[in-house]
């Protein structure tokens, strides 16, 4: 295949920045990789930036290439071996596209290996030559031009068949990781728990990455044995039955690779499953990081994920032993071969001639460099099969059972369900049903409610509905029509890393006027001129950035976009205020959506009476059914109803009216707002940083910290030692092969045959175990290595701010550098290592012995190779470095939509976009695919080059041997040397590249040890009982969240007493929740300070104060494990205490109807609802205890009776704490003693309810009064 129609696939002329045009390159350009110089060249003096790559990005070829494999992969849909599928693929598409393609590269293949071979027969003839004493000048000359024709082949083929090789495994890993992708979109996350998030990150990190190198190691284990039937036939006709004992040996050395490859294949398996854990629990940690932080619990998730990765190093260190094994037998093997072949040869009475020996000595160098990469290759398929099988069998995985869905031919129904029986998970089926006998029907245009209490099954109705249920094969098979698109807004909104346009947008082409509607109806006008860069402004992960009311109501705004004919409303009223909800019911509902099937599930009975039916559900069945007057005859519903107009009675008996995110935007309030606007005008900034690319050379204090990351000087003096042993070794078996060959030209004649036998045997046995201590001593030092800069990661980013660092960085970064960099740094950089030591050394040793046996002139042509070496060097190796920067930054936002696209799989199938979804991360593999092509051609032009220098020192040594040298044996040696010369150099830039990359991992992860920590400092020590009584006095204090950016607190002052019950109301950006993160010194302040108990906060130990405060979040945080473990994660409380608080938060139920506190929980508390998750959390602070008590909305989720009995536990838990409540609905602030109002980050009013309610002026008074209009 033409190396440089990858990359030009599909482009012609592309222009660059300052002038620099490329075409499509002349065969000449491929031919020597001319075409790559122009991005060297501008790597070397300016460094590269992305969008030169993009300039140049391949037009969804992954895209493409996938659906072709679909193709296929429908056709085979019994298919067994994932590799035969993927070999057929790659053949179908070559034969489908060009036949050239595929004959060019096995001709290339061909090449390679007879170019290899015939340097070593080309010797016997020089040899002989030498020995003529009549010498023809003119045989001489063609006998050079015949080993630099050799040399030049072998250069050429073997430059382009790696790229092509390295190209292939990246198209077969794009493909693959595509296929994963869409494999993704068709499974669900909540029934299917046979996988996780992190076992699914890892198939894309880990496992598709074997795949790269898969084609090269399929070639090598065929072209390998080829090279050994040619290699052995011809001994055979050189020296007859001798080579009997070499077959035997290479047999032998075949069952001992057989036998380490189970090995190896058990030990890897074990590995993939312990990274599969790590991986997972370092992901769900990252994921709830503030969670953590807000609870002081760094350490104590810190230690898990070090007993996990302390685990995996166990599983890695027992699989890389037999690494080390491979390296022994690897170098043994081979002088095995040589020295009892030559060996039984002589003791047949034969003896060695230069003409004969240096030959077979260069075909087995040849060989010995295969047999050495046999089990490299060999263990690499290994490996890759067991990635092959892990992926295979996520591919096989059940995928969502949508035979049941059916389009509704009705003219009138929109929606039926019939036998509805479902379940969340098929090892449940027999014990947990969730859903039983439904049975409903929705007319087109008609506006239903669901209705009922925590765990009733109203979300599970709207998931089975979207087909993220399971059904009993055996019983009769539920029925679901459903007529048109779907639109669905989630109870979590998922919310992409991307701007709001987008995410309103979500892949749909812009209408301006359907966006503005859009807009208009889910009420983000506001917050569109409030956001920095309106529609256009970057939301960071999960909506970091976001209100919960501002994620709530963009979910909505692309509901709205989507022209959806049946909209399904899980709740979005709860997270919105009084006001908005209203007007969204009212305007967008009623009347903007009629004609629209909506289905709404509500906890507020208000909103019953604007809908056309309503449907009770109480344990997974439709118990009552009707409109809003029939509901009303009905008793349970009456039940609830009059709890529900008891909350609304005892607001209005105490007055007060407040609503979720408070929203005070009259005219007046927005007229105010727009000086804040201006202000954050100028200072606008991105959420999300650009990931830091550094750029030149690889700092000296990279490698120099990492040397000191291994530690021990005594071990790397003995490991210098180790590799002078090793190199000498090599050195005197080179040297005494030439003086045993030298008796046969009676030149040299010391020693018996036997002795020189036994001394080489000697010798070659001291390189193999001195190799095999080298690479044991590398994989050592390397796994320490690993081990701690791992943990030193894990320890910077548990403190890191939150603010300053994890609202700011994608989590997909993150994870990038815990995987696949870890992976680099675990498993390949001391294979790098050992392998350019190895290089490095033969070329080092072999040019010093070819000074040695021929003349000192050679100096002076081997410094001119090292001048052009170093020089080429330079330009290259910057030019590498810049590449592959790019290239590791380019991975991250790979990783990070993949697991942003996990997170919404049922939004992205709702609405039918799981084309686009792949289309875009085809886009990003694209991207990525793209710098390592021009990677891999940079790497290959520096082979080339430094090829043809090496030609300048070759042509020299070889000239002087054929037309000077009289001793053959010397001959023999320096021919030998040039033959491997080319493969020395090209697998000496081969792991030089490997090692710089590798060291590029090295230092992203590094620069992940420097980020600066929070500020844990321990200024004043405090009691162990501290706080005490719960004071809290803010004295003149200003924060923002980073630097430029506006105050968010402006001079707040003010003081809570202790055991005082404290309500803040504000409208979004007011500065509510920016007390409580205060408190916590989330943000650390500018001016001012804040006093608990009089001790100035600042000055005490961030861990000691945030253990003594408890906080309820909004969002409920569930982590994997068991109830027991998610309640009292530092196990401080008995079990009756855990069962006491159990009964108050009303989770005696599920406990009873569970497996009790071991009840598991998978991961994001998939198996719970909502409410339940909202419960748990709430029961967990109540037993941590602590004076002060800091609640952000702890009842949203709930149903009205579990919010009264939560409400009244919360009062009388609490009521001798200090407490501080962030108002969003009137009943979580009914029992307060005071009312804190907030806007622009100050406070503007405070005092009690019912002052505040006398003062008919009141900013709180106005919004009660709206409250109540909308009630």
């Amino acid at each position: 295949m033409d190396s440089a129609s990858i990359i030009w696939e599909n482009q012609q002329t592309i222009m660059f920045e300052e002038g620099i045009v490329l075409r499509k390159p002349s065969w000449f350009k491929q031919l020597f990789f001319v075409y790559v110089y122009p991005i060297m060249n501008k790597a070397y003096k300016q460094g590269l930036d992305e969008s030169l790559i993009n300039d140049v990005e391949s037009s969804q070829q992954s895209y493409f290439r996938h659906l072709k494999f679909s193709q296929h992969l429908k056709l085979r849909k019994k298919m067994q071996n994932l590799v035969d599928l993927i070999l057929k693929y790659y053949l179908c598409m070559l034969f489908a596209n060009k036949l050239e393609y595929f004959l060019k590269g096995f001709l290339i293949q061909l090449v390679v290996l007879f170019s290899q071979l015939a340097m070593p027969l080309l010797t016997k003839y020089i040899i002989e030559y030498i020995y003529e004493s009549d010498k023809d000048f003119y045989q001489a000359l063609l006998l050079i031009f015949l080993v630099m024709l050799i040399r030049i082949l072998n250069l050429l083929s073997m430059s382009h068949s790696r790229f092509m090789m390295k190209v292939y495994g990246y198209d077969i890993m794009s493909v693959i990781s595509l296929e994963i992708m869409s494999k993704c979109l068709k499974i669900s996350m909540l029934s299917n728990t046979e996988r996780s998030i992190g076992e699914i990150t890892n198939l894309i990190q880990v496992d598709v990455q074997r795949l790269i190198q898969a084609p090269n190691n399929v070639v090598n284990m065929i072209i390998i044995p080829i090279q050994l039937c040619i290699t052995l036939t011809y001994i055979y006709k050189e020296i007859g039955s001798s080579v009997i004992v070499g077959i035997v040996i290479i047999i032998l050395s075949i069952l001992q690779n057989n036998y380490v490859g189970k090995q190896i294949v058990k030990a890897q398996k074990l590995v993939l499953k312990s990274k599969d854990n790590r991986v997972k629990e370092t992901t769900e940690v990252f994921q709830m990081i503030k969670f953590i932080k807000i609870n002081a619990l760094e350490q104590f998730f810190q230690e898990k994920i070090f007993k996990l990765r302390q685990i995996e190093l166990k599983c890695i260190k027992d699989r890389l032993k037999y690494f080390s094994i491979n390296v022994f037998m690897g170098w043994l093997s081979p002088q095995m071969i040589l020295s009892f072949t030559f060996g039984l040869y002589v003791l047949l009475g034969n003896q060695l001639i230069p003409s004969k020996t240096f030959p077979i000595i260069g075909l087995l160098s040849i060989l010995a460099a295969s047999l050495q990469l046999l089990p490299i290759s060999l263990n690499d398929l290994l490996e890759t099969k067991i990635s092959l099988k892990r992926i295979q069998n996520f591919l096989d995985s059940q995928e969502l059972m949508n035979d049941l869905y059916c389009k509704n031919k009705s003219e009138s129904s929109a929606l039926d369900i019939a036998q509805g029986n479902f379940f969340w998970r098929k090892e449940c089926i027999e014990e947990q049903q969730i859903l039983k006998n439904i049975n409903i029907s929705v007319e087109k245009g008609k506006f239903v409610s669901i209705i009922g209490d925590v765990g009733s099954g109203k979300s599970s109705l709207i998931q089975s509905i979207l087909g993220e249920m399971i059904y009993k094969i055996n019983d009769d098979k539920p029925k679901i029509n459903r007529s048109g698109p779907i639109a669905y807004v989630g109870q979590k909104p998922w919310i992409q890393n991307a701007t709001v346009q987008d995410n309103i947008l979500f892949g749909k082409l812009y209408d301006e006027s359907l966006y503005e509607q859009a807009i208009k109806y889910s009420c983000l006008s506001l917050d569109l001129e409030i956001l920095i860069h309106g529609d256009q402004t970057m939301i960071g992960e999960k909506g970091i950035n976001l209100s919960g009311g501002q994620k709530a109501r963009i979910s909505l705004a692309r509901a709205i976009y989507s022209k959806a004919e049946i909209y399904l409303l899980d709740d979005p009223l709860s997270a919105v205020d009084a006001q908005v909800g209203n007007f969204i019911l009212k305007e967008c509902f009623i009347n903007y959506l009629k004609g629209k099937t909506r289905i709404l599930i509500t906890h507020a009975l208000n909103y019953c009476k604007y809908t056309d039916y309503i449907y009770l559900m109480q344990k997974g069945e439709i118990i009552e059914q009707g409109d809003y007057q029939k509901m009303q005859s009905n008793v349970i519903f009456q039940e609830i109803e009059k709890k529900f107009e008891f909350d609304i009675q005892q607001q209005e008996n105490q007055k007060i009216t407040l609503s979720k995110d408070v929203q005070l935007d009259d005219d007046k309030e927005v007229d105010q707002n727009q000086e804040q606007i201006k202000d954050k005008d100028k200072t606008k900034s991105d959420l999300m940083t650009v990931e830091e690319r550094k750029k030149g050379e690889i700092d000296s204090e990279v490698y120099i910290k990492y040397l000191q990351y291994k530690k021990n000087l005594i071990i790397q003096t003995i490991l210098f030692i180790v590799m002078i042993i090793w190199i000498l070794s090599q050195i005197m078996a080179n040297l005494w092969v030439t003086e045993w060959t030298s008796r046969y030209a009676s030149l040299s004649d010391h020693y018996s045959e036997i002795t020189y036998f036994w001394v080489f045997l000697f010798l070659g046995f001291i390189q193999s175990l001195f190799a095999y201590i080298r690479a044991a001593m590398i994989v050592s030092q390397s796994i320490k290595s690993s081990s701690q800069i791992h943990n030193d990661m894990i320890n910077c980013l548990m403190f890191a701010p939150q603010c300053q660092f994890f609202e700011r960085v994608p989590l997909g970064r993150i994870m990038n550098r815990l995987t696949k960099d870890i992976n680099s740094l675990d498993v390949e950089i001391h294979i790098n290592i050992a392998q350019f030591s190895t290089k490095i050394s033969q070329i080092l040793s072999n040019n010093l012995l070819s000074i040695y046996v021929s003349t000192y002139l050679l100096i002076f042509p081997l410094i001119i190779f090292l001048y052009i070496c170093l020089k080429i060097q330079r330009l290259y190796m910057k030019a590498s470095r810049e590449l592959q920067r790019l290239e590791l930054i380019s991975r991250s936002p790979i990783l990070s939509y993949f697991t942003q696209s996990l997170m919404g799989l049922t939004t992205i199938r709702a609405y039918s976009q799981t084309d686009f979804v792949i289309k875009e991360f085809a886009q990003k593999l694209d991207y990525n695919k793209q710098i390592v092509n021009y990677s891999t051609a940079a790497s290959s032009w520096f082979l080339q080059v430094l090829g043809f220098a090496s030609l300048i020192v070759n042509t020299f040594a070889i000239g002087y041997c054929i037309l000077y040298t009289s001793n053959p044996s010397f001959a023999g040696l320096i021919l030998t040397f040039a033959a491997s010369l080319d493969r020395n150099v090209q697998q000496t830039v081969d792991s030089l590249s490997l090692l710089e990359n590798n060291m590029i991992s090295f230092e992203r992860c590094l620069e992940y040890t420097k980020i600066e920590s929070e500020n844990l400092a321990e200024i004043k020590t405090v009691e162990q009982s501290w706080p005490k009584q719960g004071r809290i006095k803010f004295i003149n204090y200003s924060v923002n969240y980073r630097n430029n950016l506006p105050l968010v607190l402006r001079n707040l002052s003010f003081s809570i007493e202790s055991q005082e019950k404290i309500g803040i109301v504000g409208r979004t950006g007011a500065g509510k929740s920016s007390i409580t993160l205060s408190i916590l010194r989330i943000v650390e302040a500018l001016q001012g300070r804040i006093e608990i108990d009089d001790v100035d906060i600042s000055k005490v130990q961030m861990q000691r104060l945030r253990s003594s405060i408890t906080t309820i979040l909004q969002d409920p945080v569930i982590f994997t494990g068991t109830i027991r473990q998610n309640l009292d994660p530092l196990k401080t409380c008995s079990d009756e205490e855990i069962m006491k608080v159990i009964e108050e938060c009303c989770l005696l139920q599920l406990i009873n109807d569970r497996n009790g506190l071991n009840t598991s929980i998978n991961e994001g508390g998939d198996n719970l609802s909502a409410g339940e998750k909202q419960l748990i959390c709430i029961a967990r602070a109540i037993l941590k205890k602590s004076k002060i008590v800091l609640i952000d909305e702890a009842t949203a989720n709930i149903d009205i009776e579990t919010e009264q009995k939560i409400q009244q536990a919360l009062q009388r838990l609490f009521k001798d704490h200090t407490v501080i409540t962030i108002a969003h609905r009137i009943n979580t602030i009914l029992h307060c003693d005071k009312i804190f109002v907030m806007s622009k980050g100050e406070l503007k009013e405070s005092g009690s309810p019912s002052e505040l309610l006398q003062d008919k002026s009141s900013l709180f008074y106005e919004v009660y009064q709206e409250a109540m209009n909308h009630k």
